[in-house]
């Protein structure tokens, strides 16, 4: 345990760090689901962490969506390689 570990709501601020990419993922059995609601609820630090992580991820999926072009020139080396390669 950290020694800033808190323990609130049966869950330790370790244990609701190492689900909550599955709980923001919603990959996570309900009841699991409910006690890290419960911990971050009357926890500001991982409400606070939790919440910038959230952020995060949503950035991430967002700029996954929409991968830059590629440039003209990487994509006629790229299927000139790939012909040459038949």
């Amino acid at each position: 345990m950290r020694p800033d570990d808190r323990e609130v709501a049966g869950l330790t601020c370790s244990e609701v760090m190492a689900d909550l990419s599955r709980y923001l993922d919603h990959d996570l059995p309900p009841a699991r689901a409910a006690r890290i609601e419960a911990h971050v609820s009357a926890c500001q630090l991982c409400a606070s962490f939790g919440a910038d992580f959230a952020r995060l991820m949503e950035l991430v999926h967002e700029r996954l969506k929409a991968p830059d072009a590629v440039p003209l020139d990487v994509a006629a080396r790229l299927q000139t390689a790939l012909l040459a390669a038949e």
